[in-house]
């Protein structure tokens, strides 16, 4: 008994060390909780992450600075740059007092206004907030490619901060440039011991970098010069970079240093300043846990986790399908999320809205007062010079409440669900939506390219990430998407595309592990799609098409199915009269 209470004494005295040693909390993990994730990020990873309902708080009338990502969790480029933008807030942590790390994922419904005020227009998209920020929508920062690019971006925000005046909050990052090391201590703390001068080429910055290493050690300044100044340059004998000198308070100078890299010259003045400073600067060794309390399972939560997997299993047994929640979600995503991102609406921006609209107008499933709101949609965008994003989201809300009978189901996704909420999802819901449009046009005497061309102008205006849009861009363009001459074919237009895109990103770092991406329809879900040698027999492929996307082959699990009892077309000169509700001139 007294072996077990001195045992719990002791992990617990370890626990609270460990707790003041590293500065950050720790939480006990709880083997039964499955770690939350919000959009991309974790509370696991050192990346601060931001809401609507936090944003300002953290953000704004801080005495640190922020540079912040707004991303869509769907989009393919942020989830390749996410890792890197992981890297550069663990990176930087001996720097969280000056600057902090977060993202936001506009994906997320509650986020989107706030996203719509700060113009954000594609994704990922970095802005900086310098400290004591108060109004405005940030400073945008230009994205790197991988940890070493952000570092760099964001330490020139920092330094044209200083250059304006701003970033008191940093040491000094600004160029010495001064021809001798005469004046390195010039307006330093009287507790300054050491100095360093920091010659490298300006494409490194390696000199600003480990002054905010050492910004919170009292005794040490950093300096940094870069090649450009000869007379300091000459008179110190410099011939190759990077290139460091110390010096001490009292006159003495320190050795001159040739090293490849920043972790290099950090370990030279750790090195240089061992005699007296006690400095352990291992990255390794910083401590980064955090408290998780413990609780009792959640029955309801396990019991709704249980029934949501049963469900994703028996959509997997059902094979290809179109889903009535994942046409319904991937319409909602795109007018809130993306056309309303958009401030002001008009030019070739409206006129491709007004293409999209017209065909969801005209083909897409829903009951009696979904298409009310459907040509409330229309006469808003068809109405109007310039529509703001603010009255199609007004427009969208006014129109979801449960006795509303628009919208069938408060479920997200069901085929398009992802194994995680970063998977799938938008990207799939939008590409079922266009095939789903391509099948019903053929059911009339449209212009082939009419579908087509509305999901080319939304892609190009509208379509959150960047890279996603020119690739399609490019593709309509070298398959031709002007040479599309019937209905039929405009389907296996359509078709072709996806496959090329499946292509593309198989194997991709955004690909999704449960849900490969392959060329379909596969074998085992159309045999006779292709012949014995693997090409594809086009009659076939084009049966199959109509068929997955007919009407009548939608699946309405999930749904509330009273409201498709009425499926009647609404006539051009119905309308629900709420323009006056959704004016945001009004607002």
């Amino acid at each position: 008994m007294h072996t077990t209470k001195a045992f719990v004494f002791v992990l617990f005295a370890f626990l609270f060390a460990a707790h003041n040693a590293g500065g950050k909390s720790f939480k006990a993990a709880n083997p039964f909780e499955k770690a939350e994730v919000q959009g991309l990020y974790s509370p696991q990873d050192d990346v601060e992450i931001l809401t609507s309902l936090n944003f300002r708080e953290r953000v704004f009338n801080q005495p640190h600075a922020s540079v912040v990502e707004f991303y869509n969790s769907w989009c393919g480029f942020c989830q390749r740059f996410a890792p890197s933008w992981k890297a550069l807030a663990t990176d930087t942590l001996p720097w969280k007092s000056m600057v902090s790390v977060g993202a936001i994922d506009c994906s997320d419904d509650m986020n989107s206004q706030l996203c719509r005020e700060f113009e954000i227009m594609g994704y990922p998209a970095l802005r900086y907030f310098h400290e004591n920020y108060r109004t405005g929508i940030g400073r945008v920062m230009r994205k790197g490619n991988d940890l070493d690019e952000l570092k760099y971006e964001l330490m020139k925000e920092m330094v044209s901060e200083q250059r304006i005046g701003r970033g008191l909050v940093y040491p000094n990052l600004l160029p010495y440039r001064h021809s001798t090391i005469n004046n390195l201590f010039e307006g330093s703390d009287p507790r300054v011991v050491y100095a360093f001068l920091v010659v490298d080429d300006a494409a490194t910055m390696y000199g600003a970098h480990l002054a905010l290493d050492f910004a919170n050690v009292p005794e040490i300044v950093i300096r940094y010069a870069d090649f450009n100044s000869s007379d300091l340059i000459h008179n110190l004998g410099i011939k190759k970079l990077p290139y460091m000198v110390a010096t001490e308070r009292s006159g003495k100078m320190g050795v001159y240093l040739h090293l490849k890299t920043v972790d290099e010259l950090r370990n030279a003045i750790i090195e240089y300043v061992k005699p007296t400073l006690k400095l352990q600067y291992n990255k390794g060794d910083v401590f980064r846990g955090k408290w998780i309390e413990v609780e009792v399972p959640d029955i309801a939560t396990l019991m709704r986790e249980k029934e949501k997997q049963a469900i994703r299993q028996k959509i997997k047994e059902m094979g290809d399908a179109v889903y009535q929640v994942d046409l319904e979600t991937a319409l909602k995503r795109s007018l809130l999320n993306e056309v309303a991102a958009r401030k002001d609406i008009s030019g070739e921006r409206l006129s491709a809205l007004r293409g999209f609209v017209n065909v969801i107008r005209k083909y897409f499933p829903l009951g009696r007062n979904g298409q009310v709101f459907l040509m409330d949609l229309f006469n808003l965008v068809n109405s109007r010079s310039v529509v703001h994003g603010q009255d199609i989201a007004n427009l969208v809300h006014l129109n979801e409440g449960e006795n509303k009978f628009v919208f069938s189901s408060e479920h997200s996704w069901m085929a398009c669900e992802g194994s995680t909420t970063a998977k799938r999802g938008y990207p799939c819901g939008l590409w079922k939506l266009f095939h789903y449009l391509t099948v019903q046009a053929a059911n009339t005497a449209a212009d082939p390219k009419e579908v087509l061309y509305a999901m080319h102008g939304y892609i190009k205006n509208f379509f959150g990430c960047e890279d996603c849009s020119r690739h399609f861009q490019q593709m309509a363009k070298e398959r031709d998407i002007d040479g599309v001459s019937s209905l039929n074919g405009a389907i296996l237009w359509l078709w072709s595309a996806h496959n090329v895109v499946n292509n593309r990103l198989s194997g991709d770092a955004t690909e999704d592990p449960e849900y490969p991406k392959v060329q379909f329809p596969t074998r085992e879900n159309c045999a006779r799609c292709r012949g014995a040698d693997g090409k594809w027999k086009y009659p076939e492929v084009l049966r199959y098409l109509k068929t997955m996307y007919s009407r009548h082959n939608i699946k309405y699990l999930g749904t509330d199915m009273r409201l498709f009892q009425q499926h009647t077309p609404v006539d051009s000169n119905v309308s629900s009269s709420v323009f006056e509700q959704i004016d945001s001139t009004r607002l």
